[in-house]
């Protein structure tokens, strides 16, 4: 189909480089995946707090939308919230009773 996977033309050393500059960005991603989940699926504890701070940071009560395998976009739409509501994010995540 034309397309050319540009990781496959590089040498070894060049690969590992190419990982090792990916994995911040991988495990970033992999987190925000996983609070996305956890506000979503938790109704009694989580949920009423991610509410909470959303309305004491008056901010829009919006859900982290959910990345979706077979949505192309859902990832960036899922960064995207997660960059407007950042300080509610770190809220959320400080918090060490949740």
């Amino acid at each position: 189909d034309g397309l050319v996977d540009a990781a496959t033309i590089l040498n070894a050393e060049e690969q590992r480089e190419l990982q090792s500059s990916v994995r911040p960005v991988k495990d970033a991603l992999a987190k925000i995946r996983k609070l996305s989940y956890k506000i979503i699926h938790s109704t009694t504890k989580i949920l009423p707090a991610w509410y909470d701070i959303l309305t004491e940071l008056e901010m829009s009560t919006r859900m982290l939308p959910r990345d979706v395998s077979t949505r192309w976009n859902s990832t960036f739409d899922m960064l995207e919230q997660a960059l407007k509501h950042r300080e509610a994010v770190d809220r959320i995540t400080q918090c060490r009773d949740l």
